[in-house]
């Protein structure tokens, strides 16, 4: 097990999907019941419209391109795809065991907490406001706070100056090596591989982790790298 045996940090920031709950999973329920809802094609099929990264990986606009290509779009029927779609994605999010015993700990440790994801900041707000998690952050970045999707620096940058911390005082906790783990080493933050949680084999293949790199294997693993 890796250990940090003294740490400079005044923040830690979390990526949030696939990093704190299996986003995948919960977007799997959403696909299997708008095609219930269609009445054609699979959940899997319908979720390789979203892999796709046409458009935002939340923009239903791939539902509306999966309904055309079956011959099944109308006007009511993809606003009840979409309202099954939403209500079973929420339904299906879940915290990973021993994730708000990390929070909570960091926090009890003095730790000032944000989120820097791609998703929108009211997403964000909604997924962690159902989940009981929203009051351990302190501040949000998502895509419309810069307008840039990680790897960009910005993201991470706009949350640090959030939180008046330079990248040294700071550690990042991210489920992706390509989005999360290089981008926020090259600015000088501490990266954490939330290992447990990359999903990212559906967009592109598995990465080597870089050298110098904190890996979690499992949530409760955060606990014990960062926690003084």
């Amino acid at each position: 097990m890796q250990t940090l045996l003294s740490t400079p940090f005044k923040a830690v920031l979390f990526d949030m999907d696939n990093t704190l709950f299996d986003f995948v999973e919960a977007m799997k329920r959403g696909c299997n019941a708008a095609v219930e809802s269609i009445g054609d094609g699979t959940g899997d099929e319908l979720l390789s419209y979203y892999l796709r990264w046409k458009y935002h990986f939340e923009d239903h606009t791939n539902l509306q391109d999966f309904m055309m290509a079956h011959n099944r779009f109308s006007v009511e029927r993809y606003f009840e795809a979409v309202s099954a779609f939403d209500e079973a994605k929420m339904k299906g999010l879940k915290p990973y065991s021993g994730i708000e015993d990390v929070l909570s700990g960091l926090k009890s440790s003095g730790y000032h907490l944000g989120i820097v994801t791609d998703a929108f900041t009211y997403a964000a707000d909604s997924r962690l406001d159902y989940l009981g998690l929203k009051k351990y952050f302190d501040i949000f970045v998502g895509y419309d706070t810069t307008g840039y999707k990680k790897p960009h620096y910005a993201p991470f940058e706009c949350a640090l100056d959030m939180l008046g911390v330079a990248p040294y005082e700071a550690a990042y906790v991210g489920d992706s090596i390509r989005r999360d783990i290089e981008p926020v080493k090259s600015i000088g933050m501490t990266p954490v591989y939330a290992k447990y949680g990359d999903r990212n084999f559906f967009d592109h293949p598995s990465m080597p982790c870089p050298s110098k790199v904190l890996i979690a294997d499992t949530p409760g693993d955060i606990l014990r790298l960062l926690k003084p």
